[in-house]
């Protein structure tokens, strides 16, 4: 019976701060903005809201009418767009990791004070890029069970994803393979920027054997994530194997904070059949989460913590000398050969009168 104790502690802590250029995030929305006869409307004062956290962003739309926001985190937003002469039109949209948002507005002759609301379906199809893609957002990372509380398990959510090994104990390495592709070969980025070991690089044995490794973070600070799998776009490369982009929360104007310990222990364990006594195991995963403003509307802040604290064994079944054998007597067992005395690698007394033919009672 072996034991193993092992400790690992993993903290994330995010500050999002209003400044010119957004952080890098993993979203864009674009969109045209035209008047009632369908031409488009240049130089319209566009901002968008995220709601949560109440950070505003202005753009002005070109000569053809057209507008676009790169660097979005996921979230939902408020678009607003506003010209002399003209109602003001706004709708609001949802941006999930690695995805585009297609968001038209149309504006109507009237006065600014007006206010027309557009409320439309979300398009059931990506019109904005070709990349093939699932998203698993933070309602299934919060409500659905997952072993050793990792995320990495919803990685079979998304369509032709094999998982070839779940991972185990705090570690929890998963080995998978996305739409038939190598598996070990996947690339790993966590708001926009690449973190696979070695510097990025796929040809390092040990980043291939866990390519995950850096990408555990505490489940708390997850907000969600994008399994790529076919036609990447221009800006994801790097591997053949899929791309899993991933996403981490931010505070918003309101203060949220969690606290969890998943724990496994012995004793609500069943003992194994070929064992005498139940191997000990203590599993605890313990943590918390969070997040708020520090100033409204402008500085947020997101903090998480989770510590896992094992004690494991495993219930062994060896086949061990008997007492006569420790004293040398090797008769009543299994026949043993002199290695040195072989003809062609079978033992001497086991051909029938040296004709290479071999005897039934040798094995």
């Amino acid at each position: 019976m072996s034991r193993l104790t092992f400790r690992v502690v993993m903290i994330s802590v995010l500050l999002w701060v209003e400044i010119p250029v957004w952080s890098q995030g993993s979203g864009s929305i674009t969109g045209v903005v035209r008047d009632t006869t369908e031409s488009a409307i240049p130089s319209v004062s566009i901002k968008i809201k995220n709601t949560q956290t109440g950070v505003t962003n202005e753009v002005l739309s070109n000569e053809a009418g057209s507008y676009r926001v790169n660097s979005v985190p996921p979230g939902t937003y408020r678009i607003e767009a506003a010209l002399p002469g003209f109602s003001k039109a706004s709708r609001e949209v949802t941006v999930s990791t690695g995805q585009t948002v297609a968001a038209d507005l149309m504006l109507q002759v009237g006065d600014l004070s007006q206010t027309v609301d557009v409320v439309a379906a979300a398009d059931l199809a990506e019109s904005q890029t070709s990349s093939l893609g699932q998203v698993v957002d933070h309602k299934y990372i919060e409500n659905l069970p997952l072993p050793n509380h990792s995320a990495n398990a919803l990685i079979v959510l998304s369509p032709g994803v094999v998982m070839i090994n779940p991972g185990q104990g705090a570690e929890n390495y998963p080995i998978f393979a996305v739409a038939g592709g190598r598996a070990r070969n996947q690339n790993f980025t966590l708001d926009g920027g690449s973190i696979n070991l070695d510097g990025g690089s796929i040809n390092n044995v040990v980043g291939l054997a866990r390519p995950s490794q850096i990408a555990g973070l505490p489940l708390d600070a997850l907000e969600e994530f994008r399994v790529i799998s076919n036609n990447y776009a221009a800006e994801y490369g790097h591997s053949t194997g899929g791309v899993l982009a991933l996403t981490t929360r931010a505070g918003t104007n309101q203060f949220h904070g969690t606290v969890f310990e998943y724990l496994r222990n012995d004793s609500l364990d069943a003992r194994n059949f070929f064992a005498q006594t139940k191997p000990p195991l203590r599993l605890n995963q313990f943590g918390g989460s969070l997040g708020g403003p520090i100033r409204k509307d402008k500085t947020h802040f997101f903090g998480s913590w989770e510590e896992t604290k094992q004690t494991s064994s495993d219930a062994v079944l060896s086949t061990v000398p008997t007492l006569a054998q420790r004293e040398g007597d090797f008769s009543g067992g299994v026949t043993i050969y002199d290695p040195f005395n072989l003809v062609n690698g079978v033992p001497e007394q086991c051909l029938n009168d040296g004709r290479g033919v071999l005897r039934n009672t040798c094995f």
